[in-house]
């Protein structure tokens, strides 16, 4: 299926499951579209067909499913990404670190479980703020750079769509913050499915 447009997914798989007999089905997209996985999850719930989603937007973990839906999707939370993150940060000692955010959906959530993660642990983490960005109305980039030499954390953990993460590490690269001595984790579900490296 190379068209993933919400009306010819639907149509191509409702054919393909009424003409075969099919025990479930394996899906794969270059898209980056949440929807893809929603479409998904509808049909698995209406046939009872399972599917797998291994890339691209079907692989775009959905919380909560549709109920009797059989939709395995094979990638991760954001959840179980900040889990290994603090892992990796406990691991080369690093507990000092900053949040950085845009408005992207979730970013609530984000932090929430940044301080669940935190709280709940014996290390002596150094949380030091939260930056919610608004990307909307600065199109030079002047407040992006502005606000992001305001972060004294070597250690930033992003949380932001793949677009906004483009426009952030182009400021941060503008701002002298992506070379030695800055580590960003980017974390989302929605980030992978390019064949583009950001530079």
């Amino acid at each position: 299926l190379n068209d993933t447009n919400p009306r010819s997914l639907i149509v191509r798989l409702c054919d393909v499951l009424s003409s075969l007999r099919i025990h479930g089905v394996v899906f794969e997209d270059d898209t980056r579209s949440q929807a893809v996985a929603q479409i998904l999850d509808f049909i698995s719930a209406q046939t009872s067909v399972p599917i797998v989603g291994i890339n691209g937007g079907s692989a775009i973990v959905l919380t909560p499913k549709e109920k009797g839906s059989t939709f395995l999707q094979l990638g991760s939370s954001t959840q179980q990404q900040l889990q290994v993150i603090f892992e990796v940060l406990e691991e080369y000692d690093w507990t000092a670190f900053a949040v950085v955010t845009t408005l992207f959906p979730g970013y609530e959530d984000f932090v929430d479980y940044v301080e669940v993660l935190t709280d709940s642990s014996f290390i002596g983490w150094e949380h030091r703020g939260v930056l919610t960005l608004n990307l909307t109305d600065d199109p030079e980039g002047t407040r992006l750079r502005r606000q992001l030499r305001e972060v004294s954390a070597q250690i930033r953990l992003l949380y932001c769509s793949r677009e906004e993460a483009e426009a952030i590490f182009r400021a941060a690269r503008d701002a002298g913050l992506a070379g030695p001595g800055y580590i960003w984790f980017v974390v989302g579900t929605n980030l992978g499915g390019s064949d583009q490296l950001p530079e």
